[in-house]
């Protein structure tokens, strides 16, 4: 009788995983403010040098960018530049990209997006992980996510991020795009001097749009002379 209890509790766990590996497959889902929380529609993109990825579950929608479209850890809040993003039932748009009001919380902005592969299908996907503290606008509101993961999201195109917090990670991409050209460019072509100006340019806006708290971005602009070789 033992045998045949321990049979049928092994086989409704089989069973279990099944629908559960099923149903997760893809997926976008996570602990929304200590909720379990699962996009119905999903999608991923690569915009500005890096990574989109959205879910919706038709109510709250959640954007994860990050600054590179490789796999690796983006972190998050602070000058990091990659940004997790969620637009609530009320339209009230949180970021990492905000700082929380001193006199709302002492907690820092933070959390990460872990790009833990691309697999190369038709269309490609991604799955990864992520969890993060996200700020409104005036810093006194907040929502998290944690035990967040995507999972073979595809990469179609066709998304726009919310026009919050993400102007320093689009400046920073275009950087990485100018600096692509740049590297790929030897002083004797003729078009050096203008992919030299087009990195430069690139750099100032960054600086003008993230700051520059060490300076290192202004060296480069230094470095880089007049662009004349």
């Amino acid at each position: 009788m033992k045998k045949i209890a321990l049979f049928l509790i092994t086989l409704a766990t089989v069973f279990s995983c099944g629908e559960e590996l099923q149903f997760n497959s893809p997926a976008i889902q996570g602990n929304y403010n200590g909720n379990l929380w699962r996009a119905a529609s999903y999608a991923a993109d690569i915009d500005f040098g890096g990574f989109l990825v959205q879910g919706t579950n038709n109510i709250e929608t959640l954007q994860l960018i990050t600054q590179d479209d490789t796999a690796g850890i983006y972190n998050l809040g602070g000058d990091n530049p990659s940004v997790a993003i969620v637009r609530d039932a009320n339209g009230v748009i949180y970021s990492t990209a905000n700082e929380p009001d001193p006199d709302f919380t002492l907690y820092p902005v933070e959390g990460q997006i872990i790009v833990e592969s691309i697999q190369d299908t038709n269309p490609k996907t991604m799955t990864g992980t992520f969890w993060f503290y996200a700020f409104s606008d005036d810093g006194m509101q907040t929502v998290n996510f944690n035990e967040g993961v995507f999972h073979k999201v595809p990469i179609v195109g066709g998304l726009v991020a919310f026009d919050n917090g993400s102007s320093c990670l689009q400046a920073t991409q275009q950087v990485n795009i100018a600096l692509a050209v740049f590297n790929a460019t030897d002083t004797t072509m003729p078009d050096y001097t203008d992919a030299c100006n087009a990195y430069k340019n690139a750099l100032m806006d960054k600086i003008d749009v993230c700051g520059d708290p060490d300076g290192s971005q202004q060296v480069i602009v230094d470095g880089l002379g007049t662009c004349i070789p």
